[in-house]
């Protein structure tokens, strides 16, 4: 472009041009950097939210000579709920999980466990029975796997979010946005060890399956059959 002297105008209209862009450019790069609010609502951290859960355990017993004919079936119902906050040994803002426990909803709840959990920019984690668990990881993405064990001593094991941000039915209660994780999905001649937890937006976990089973000749003869499921919620 050739620039008259006596006519500005082109070169006003370039700069001008040129001050628009750059405000644009920059708001792109940042809304692509920044993870969506969304995706920490997964994960509650405000005191009086619970769960109310229905679990369902089968236990195949070791002490059949693996004939597989001592299998138990046990249900019962589990609530969680956020009890308080407090500041971590790495100063970071923490909360106290209390687990309740009946047998049925006509029964008084039992306070059994208290667990706590964290949420930072780029993790969330419980610490459950003295264990700590790597639960989430952010920005949520069909590309992000993590060690759901690097703060324990337990086995790698890499998570990965099979879905996120979509409607979902669990135990016939509808979620507008939730997501999944695959924490273990192993099935061979010797055992089965799957695991996988789903949570909702504004909510937390809805749903947990872990099923640690071991076969011989490829028949489970041994290992636990675990699940949990959302019944109830709140505050709403």
């Amino acid at each position: 472009m050739t620039f008259n002297r006596t006519n500005p105008f082109p070169l006003f209209r370039l700069v001008c041009f040129c001050g628009l862009l750059v405000p644009f450019l920059l708001s792109c790069k940042k809304e692509k950097q920044d993870p969506l609010p969304i995706s920490f609502d997964y994960f509650p951290t405000e005191r009086g939210c619970y769960v109310i859960f229905e679990v369902d355990s089968v236990v195949h017993a070791e002490n059949d000579n693996n004939n597989d004919d001592s299998v138990y079936a046990y249900h019962y119902e589990v609530m969680e709920l956020i009890d308080s906050s407090f500041i971590d040994g790495s100063g970071r803002s923490a909360q106290v999980l209390k687990r309740y426990h009946r047998l049925t909803d006509g029964d008084p709840w039992n306070l059994t466990s208290v667990w706590t959990q964290t949420l930072t920019v780029s993790a969330a984690y419980r610490f459950e029975d003295n264990i700590t668990f790597h639960k989430l990881a952010f920005p949520i993405s069909e590309n992000t796997t993590w060690d759901g064990n690097d703060m324990n001593t337990l086995d790698e094991e890499l998570y990965a979010y099979e879905d996120y941000h979509v409607s979902r039915s669990v135990n016939g209660m509808a979620f507008d946005s939730t997501l999944s994780v695959l924490q273990r999905d192993d099935n061979n001649f010797v055992e089965r060890v799957y695991g996988q937890e789903i949570y909702a937006n504004g909510v937390g976990l809805i749903r947990r399956q872990r099923d640690d089973l071991g076969k011989r000749n490829g028949i489970v003869v041994k290992g636990t059959e675990f699940t949990m499921q959302v019944k109830d919620y709140g505050p709403r």
